[in-house]
């Protein structure tokens, strides 16, 4: 028999596939990327086969109809060879909060 890994997550994850553009420490240009998924305390994105570099610091936002924009900033904790890298949130504005709590109420 064997055991399921343990899920460690502090927060919900909630899917999203959103395209946003996401501002890294060191890069003059914003990266068009996917918005994989977000949580309270993280979010995971897809790039078109750039590499992000681990320990990064990004800033990403989007706008939701009828709320001012949602904005975070992060640290890079996570990053692979397929593009895929998460951030770990350390500073989100109230519409951000707002969108997760929204969320959760709907799941």
């Amino acid at each position: 028999m064997t055991d399921s890994p343990l899920d460690r997550r502090r927060h919900a994850r909630f899917p999203l596939g959103l395209p946003v553009d996401v501002r890294l420490e060191g890069r003059r240009t914003p990266l068009m990327v996917e918005l994989l998924d977000v949580s309270e305390s993280g979010a995971r994105f897809q790039t078109m086969g750039q590499q992000v570099d681990l320990a990064a610091r990004a800033t990403f936002g989007f706008v939701m109809p009828d709320r001012p924009s949602c904005q975070a900033h992060g640290l890079v904790v996570r990053a692979d060879a397929s593009g895929q890298f998460v951030l770990a949130l350390d500073a989100t504005n109230e519409s951000f909060v707002g969108f997760i709590r929204l969320l959760e109420a709907e799941s």
